[in-house]
């Protein structure tokens, strides 16, 4: 048995690049380096925690999406 690939259809164009990013950034990133000397070049993506909390509120997870590849700490 094979297989075979499935055809694109003609009228099908591919999307521009950038139609699909976004333009503008709605929220601030926490951009906390990853703790691991060999992991300074990933940052936290997720937005900043509330200032309003009161001291002593555990921060959110820090997470970092690269690829395939899901950082957290």
């Amino acid at each position: 048995m094979t297989t075979k690939a499935k055809a694109k259809a003609d009228d099908e164009t591919p999307q521009d690049i950038s139609e699909a990013q976004p333009t503008e950034v709605t929220q601030s990133l926490c951009g906390k380096p990853h703790f691991l000397p060999a992991l300074t070049h990933v940052t936290c993506t997720q937005p900043e925690p509330d200032p309003d909390l009161p001291p002593g509120t555990p921060d959110h997870q820090h997470q970092h999406l690269d690829g395939d590849a899901l950082y957290i700490w």
